[in-house]
This record gives structure tokens, C-alpha cells and sequence, in this order.
């Protein structure tokens, strides 16, 4: 997802939180109802604990009964309330306490310089307006002026799931109690158990922390906002997990970067062109956010976005095209994971249920660590595709994409890392500053050819300046592979061609490191143009400075075999591969020198051409007059003779 024309400035935007709680400090004046005399209030810009402004709360007086703060709120009976404030001292010399139908907790004064917590759980008796705030007390050392420091003020119903992920339970809510149709609910992380609503809710507002789910099976009315954390400035995929998101509103709310001309650091992939589309400084009558659709997003500084609108509690159809090259950019429309392979989910998958309309069963998701793409298909481990990721997929025309209600879940802190007792290579590629990978499985039912749903391309939707890839081992299409599944046997017959992506005059090196793989098969990986095989194990790789630009196959192969390798076992013909690169183009791979004779037969036998050509790694040969149909290719070399089927095809 390279974007090099995108430059990053110096300036900082925080993130605002409008609908995060009671108040967030962000919208001045403030909305309270009560500020005593012996306070004096204003907007904080530089100590804030989150968004782009909190409260200063200077104290003038020791009269505690002349510094009170507080809001009229309406409250039900029963319901238990959490009261929430963060509070930054600056001396000690000044506590803060909670008033919530009265007196109540009071901060810590000892603990200056950062964030504190103070908090209150407050059940009301009766179903009235309360006030709610603070009143702040002189202590021993205060000398007549102070300032302390207030930001994300919550009055909330706050889920616990203590005993199950049922919304209806009162056993899942803080105080045991359900919540009413005027209350605000808190989310929060880091929990073991999260809500599923069966049946018709309402409530006034829900704020879900990043890393939340919320699944709705019926009506859910009332506001819904998700937090993402965003932990660097870098590029992610993105997307909404509630309807009706404004753009324009987020985009002048959650503090993305600027780049050159009036770009903001929010785009959406064209696959017309193709090219990343920015959003534009100044931009209005945007919309809102589709539902199922991805957008890249780069922050000024890292930090929580946040998307308030509904929450979508039906299936999600999303329209595509394939123009120039089928890449779409989609994602996750609910507050809740998604199956992403059957790994995931046996059925109710993104793979499995959109399988017809994909050109192959892949999904590619950005890794901004590795500055490269990942592939998932159905031999990657399971994948639960987290609210508000954006991803790819490679679609065959003007079709939709279903996202269903039934793919959604909750997921715990382990849920990404299953374990596999499956043999696995994992080459790895290396120029000193970054690393590509290619992996690959060993699976019962696969083929060497290409298997929809197990071998993944790298991703096409950009230029891949630099990559390690492999082709399939026989009957390949051309594809270069990103994950490629084999069959768990035969290991010592199967030679892998091995692509590589690199400029000239930069060392490069290749490692191979394996799990579950069996002990008594060495890899090694050969090199056509210095005649040389190198043993891939834990203490030692292949380095080399390429001379020219590398851009495909032909030169390196991946042996498996229980053998040793040298260079007498360079006169083979096993690592040639023969395939229709396209409609005109007849492929072949890895015959290295000397002159080569090529001869085509049709099904009935009859010779449709005829042709040499000198070895060069790759060598392409049209076949643009000879009619669609299945062929076969009779290649001989200086090592012999081999015959291969291809089929061409428009």
C-alpha cells in the first residue's frame, strides 16, 4: 500500500470524543449547571487525557461549600451508575471529590503529574433528574490558587459480563441491574465475556472500547460508538462498524495527517485507475460511510478513532466491480468479529460464502509493520476479522459481497492464535530495512497445482517493488504465490519455483524457517545463474548482492529432500515450469541456457507449432494464431524431453 507521494507533517491534531461520555470536554461552553464561585473554568489544550481539549479547574477559595461542579441528570431507579471522572493534579494540595445525591469519593492528591481515575457506582432510588459532579477541597500546604485538571466525564451503565454474553441477564451488568431506555452504556475491554442482544433494545447511547463486540439480533436503538486504537502513524485499513457515520464529521474530528496539496490522511482505493483516491481538505457533502466498505487512514498522531452511528443488525450486501484488475477494498460493518475462513467458521465465512464471485479465495489484509500485504485463504489458521478492519478481496465482475449476520461472534485475547500441526515452510526475504514472506503448507487433499482457497497470490492491487513468492510446482497458472499448499508427501519430487522482487546493488537474503516439519527432510534452495545449492537451516541462509534488477522466476527453486545436494544435480528438467502467462502467451520457466525445442499438438495429435529458442530463466512464446482448446507442449532441452498440458483460452 505504498503511497510516496503522501508526506507526513509536523503538525499534531488530537482526537476528539464528542459522544465518548456525560462530557468530554471537547464542545465549549460547557453544559453544566452548577459552578460555584470559588472555581474558575476554561479550556485546556496541552494536558488533556484524551481529545483535544479537558477542563481547567483553577480553585480561589478555601470555602468548600463554594466549590461545587455539577450537571442535572436524569437517572433511573434501581439502575446502578457508574460516575467516572479522569483528574490530573498539578500540586497536592487540592482534592476532588464526587458528588452523586451526595458526597461521595475523593481523588488522590498525593498522585501529581498524570491521569487518575475517580470513580463512584450509584444506585438511585427513585427515577428523577440527579446532580452529578465534583466539589473540590482545600488541603494543608493549599495556598489560595490551584489548578486541577478534569477530562472524560461518564455517567454510565457499565457491562461486566460476569456470568455470560446474554444482554438480558442482570447478572452481566455492573450493580445487577438491566438498563433503561434513557441510560448510556459502557463497554469496556479487557473483558471474558461480551453482549448479545436477542431480542429488541433500547438504550440512549453505547460506548464500546477498542477491541469490543456487540452482536444485535433484533432491533437496536440508540447511539453506538466504537473506539479503534490506532497505535502508530502509519497506514491502516479501516471501516465503519456503524451506519451512518458521517465523513466529513470524522474527518474533522479525529485528527489525521496532511499531506501534499490538500490531501488528508483518509483514501479509498480506485481500482479503475488504479490509485488511492484522498479525501480532500475543506471537502463537504461527502455521506456517510457505506457499510462493508474500506478505507486506508494515516493519524496525525496515534490514538483512538471513533464512529458513532447505528448499529447494523442485517445481512450487509456490498456492490463491486472488477474493472482494471478486480482489487476491492471492503470490510467489517459490525461492532463485532467476523469469520473470515473456514478455520473461523465451518459455514458462515467471507471465503466460503463469497466463493463464486472471487477469482480466487483469498483475503488481503494491510500490515503496516511489514509495510506489505498478508494473505488469509482457507489453509491459514483461523481468522476473525476485527470491528473496523478494512480489507481486499479480487473479485470476477460487477457482483456483490455478502457479509451476513450469521458470520459474527465475540472473540477472547487468544482467539487469533490457534495452534497447526501442519507442515510449514516460511521463506522470508530481507534487504536490511524490510521483510517480505511466502509461505508454505503442507496439507492433506492439495494438489501441485493450483488449489482455489489454499495457494493465495501476493497481492496485485499495487506495484511489489520488492517480494518473495513462489509458483506452483506443476500445472501452474502463473500466479505468484504468497501461500502455496502441497500435498504431505512426497516431499524429495517436489520443486518449488521461487520468485524474487529486488533491485540490483542491494544485498538481499533469503531464510527458510519451518514448523512441525519433519526432521529428516533438509531444504535447500538453488540458484541457476551461480550453479549453487545452499542448505536453508537455522544457522545459515542465502546472501547475495544481485547484479541486475530481480523481477520473477526462473533462477531460484526450493528443494525438500532427505539427501545432500551439489552441483551434479543441476542436468534435471523437474523445475521447468510450462504455462499461458494469457491468451497469447505461452510461459516457460526455468530452462537456463542452451537452445531449447518447442513443439505444440492439439488433442488429435496434429503438430501446431514448432519453434527453439536460447534458455534464459524465462522465455515467453507467443501462440496468438492457434485457436482456444486444450494442448499438449513437448519441450526438449539439453537434459531431455518432457510433455505438459496447457489449455488456452479468452
Amino acid at each position: 500500500m505504498k503511497q510516496k507521494y503522501f508526506l507526513r507533517t509536523a503538525l499534531i491534531i488530537f482526537i476528539n470524543f464528542s459522544t465518548y461520555g456525560q462530557d468530554d470536554f471537547e464542545t465549549w461552553p460547557l453544559s453544566f449547571d452548577t459552578s460555584d464561585s470559588g472555581i474558575s473554568i476554561s479550556q485546556e489544550s496541552s494536558i488533556v487525557y484524551q481529545g483535544k481539549y479537558s477542563a481547567s479547574v483553577q480553585v480561589n477559595t478555601s470555602t468548600q461549600g463554594n466549590t461545587d461542579w455539577r450537571k442535572n441528570i436524569n437517572l433511573t431507579s434501581g439502575v446502578t451508575y457508574t460516575v467516572s471522572f479522569k483528574i490530573y493534579h498539578t500540586e497536592g494540595n487540592v482534592k476532588a471529590r464526587v458528588y452523586a445525591g451526595e458526597y461521595r469519593n475523593y481523588s488522590d492528591k498525593g498522585s501529581t503529574g498524570s491521569w487518575q481515575t475517580l470513580t463512584y457506582d450509584f444506585t438511585p432510588t427513585s427515577t428523577d433528574t440527579y446532580d452529578i459532579g465534583l466539589r473540590f477541597y482545600d488541603q494543608t500546604g493549599f495556598d489560595g490558587s490551584e489548578v486541577v485538571y478534569v477530562d472524560d466525564f461518564k455517567v454510565s451503565v457499565n457491562w461486566t459480563g460476569s456470568s455470560s454474553s446474554d444482554w438480558a441477564s442482570v447478572n452481566n451488568w455492573n450493580g445487577g441491574s438491566l438498563p433503561s431506555s434513557i441510560d448510556n452504556i459502557f463497554i469496556p475491554s479487557g473483558l471474558s465475556n461480551y453482549p448479545t442482544a436477542t431480542s429488541a433494545v433500547t438504550v440512549n447511547s453505547v460506548i464500546m472500547e477498542s477491541g469490543t463486540s456487540l452482536i444485535a439480533g433484533s432491533t437496536f436503538t440508540g447511539s453506538v460508538t466504537y473506539n479503534r486504537n490506532i497505535p502508530t502513524t502509519q497506514w491502516y485499513l479501516i471501516s465503519s462498524p456503524v451506519g451512518g457515520q458521517d465523513i466529513d464529521a470524522f474527518v474533522a474530528s479525529e485528527g489525521l495527517d496532511s499531506g501534499t496539496e490538500n490531501n488528508v490522511g483518509l483514501s479509498d482505493y480506485n481500482n479503475a485507475t488504479p490509485a488511492w483516491t484522498y479525501y480532500q481538505n475543506g471537502a463537504s457533502g461527502t455521506g456517510n460511510f457505506t457499510s462493508g466498505d474500506g478505507r486506508a487512514i494515516k493519524l496525525a498522531s496515534q490514538g483512538d478513532i471513533s464512529f458513532t452511528g447505528t448499529i447494523i443488525s442485517s445481512d450487509v450486501t456490498v456492490a463491486m466491480t472488477s474493472n482494471s484488475n478486480g482489487f476491492n477494498l471492503v470490510g467489517n460493518p459490525y461492532p463485532s468479529y467476523v469469520a473470515g475462513n473456514e478455520n473461523a467458521d465451518g459455514t458462515n465465512n467471507i471465503l466460503t460464502i463469497n466463493s463464486a464471485n472471487l477469482t480466487e479465495n483469498t483475503l488481503w489484509f494491510w500490515n503496516q509493520s511489514t509495510d506489505s500485504y498478508n494473505q488469509i485463504n482457507q489453509a491459514s489458521a483461523a481468522f476473525q476479522i476485527a470491528p473496523a478492519q478494512g480489507f481486499f478481496v479480487s473479485v470476477t465482475g460487477s457482483v456483490n459481497l455478502s457479509i451476513t449476520e450469521a458470520m459474527q461472534s465475540h472473540q477472547g485475547t487468544d482467539s487469533f492464535q490457534r495452534l497447526t500441526t501442519r507442515p510449514e515452510i516460511e521463506l522470508s526475504l530481507s534487504n536490511g530495512t524490510a521483510t517480505r514472506n511466502a509461505d508454505i503448507y503442507y496439507l492433506e487433499g492439495t494438489t501441485t497445482g493450483w488449489d482455489n482457497g489454499y495457494d493465495s497470490s501476493i497481492f496485485g492491487g499495487v506495484a511489489n517493488e520488492f517480494a518473495i513468492y513462489t509458483h506452483s510446482v506443476s500445472n501452474g497458472s502463473g500466479r505468484n504465490l504468497g501461500i502455496q499448499s502441497l500435498p504431505p508427501n512426497n516431499y524429495e519430487n517436489m520443486i518449488i519455483p521461487v520468485g524474487i522482487n529486488a533491485e540490483a546493488g542491494t544485498p538481499i537474503t533469503i531464510d527458510a524457517a519451518t514448523n512441525n516439519f519433519p526432521t529428516v527432510i533438509n531444504i535447500y534452495l538453488e540458484d541457476k545463474q551461480d550453479n549453487s545449492f545452499t542448505l536453508l537451516e537455522a544457522d545459515s541462509n542465502f546472501s547475495f548482492t544481485p547484479e541486475n534488477n530481480l523481477d520473477g522466476i526462473g533462477r531460484f527453486y526450493l528443494h525438500t529432500t532427505s539427501g545432500v545436494l551439489s552441483a551434479n544435480d543441476f542436468a534435471t528438467n523437474n523445475n521447468i515450469s510450462i504455462y499461458t502467462s494469457s491468451k497469447d502467451n505461452l510461459r516457460i520457466t526455468g530452462v537456463q541456457k542452451g537452445t531449447a525445442a518447442v513443439r505444440l499438438y492439439n488433442i488429435l495429435g496434429k503438430e501446431v507449432l514448432n519453434t527453439s529458442f536460447v534458455g534464459s530463466g524465462v522465455n515467453d512464446i507467443k501462440v496468438n494464431d492457434i485457436p482456444i482448446g486444450i494442448y499438449i507442449v513437448k519441450l526438449t532441452t539439453e537434459n531431455g524431453t518432457l510433455n505438459r498440458k496447457i489449455i488456452i483460452q479468452y
